[in-house]
């Protein structure tokens, strides 16, 4: 990578890519306008017909709500290549620390009261931007909730120094877990091991989660917690 990753507080974070994520940030950004009035379009046309006095044929009314499905869809990719194409950018670095951000991102995710939540987050703080680190944290509780068949998981969060110039975060849950041979895929922008049929996200979350940790020249791998049972993120940062 050619970019200057110094961690200095008085410029921003780095940019990896930085013409590509320009590109991709504008293009997304600008579609997105469209795609909204796709959303609302149906609701619209619904609504003229109903004044109309006029009914609507069954088939005819799955059309519309065809057009509103796939527009909802397309409106989550491009949200996830915005916030792909903002990782590093648009925030400055600081002394942050993340047992504070994770309490944020706690309050923002809003876990069900079914899930089992342990945390063990040392105290200390690093440098980092706090956009990309709050990024970090909601990924991770997300799909940790999320994947999980009995609706009931259990979630451990760990983290702190590894050494003076990294950190470590692990998220651990009592899932499905993901097979061996999938954990480098599922990390690729826009794949999923689901149909969206099943889960409507963008299958963005991993890929933004590995591309916050290049940028952080450090890296996420993915494995079996200790109790053979589930998946183990671990996210490694550059941070000093």
């Amino acid at each position: 990578m050619n970019a200057d990753l110094s961690f200095d507080p008085s410029i921003p974070v780095a940019e990896a890519d930085s013409e590509t994520d320009e590109l991709v940030y504008r293009i997304s950004h600008d579609l997105r306008a469209s795609v909204r009035a796709l959303q609302e379009l149906p609701t619209w046309i619904v609504e003229d017909i109903d004044n109309a006095a006029i009914h609507l044929p069954p088939p005819t009314a799955r059309h519309l709500d065809l057009i509103s499905s796939h527009a909802c869809r397309l409106d989550l990719m491009l949200t996830g290549l915005l916030e792909y194409s903002r990782i590093g950018r648009m925030q400055r670095i600081s002394s942050i620390r993340p047992a504070a951000v994770f309490d944020e991102v706690l309050d923002d995710v809003g876990l069900s009261e079914t899930v089992q939540l342990s945390v063990n987050l040392d105290n200390g703080s690093m440098q980092m931007g706090d956009a990309d680190l709050a990024r970090v944290f909601s990924i991770l509780l997300t799909n940790a909730a999320r994947f999980h068949p009995e609706n009931a998981p259990r979630i451990e969060v760990a983290g702190g120094p590894i050494n003076d110039r990294e950190w470590k975060i692990e998220v651990s849950d009592n899932g499905a877990g993901i097979p061996k041979d999938k954990r480098d895929f599922v990390m690729r922008p826009m794949t999923k091991l689901v149909s969206r049929d099943i889960d409507p996200g963008a299958g963005m979350g991993l890929a933004i989660l590995r591309k916050i940790a290049w940028v952080y020249r450090g890296e996420v791998t993915i494995d079996t917690p200790k109790s053979g049972k589930g998946t183990r993120v671990s996210v490694r940062l550059a941070v000093n």
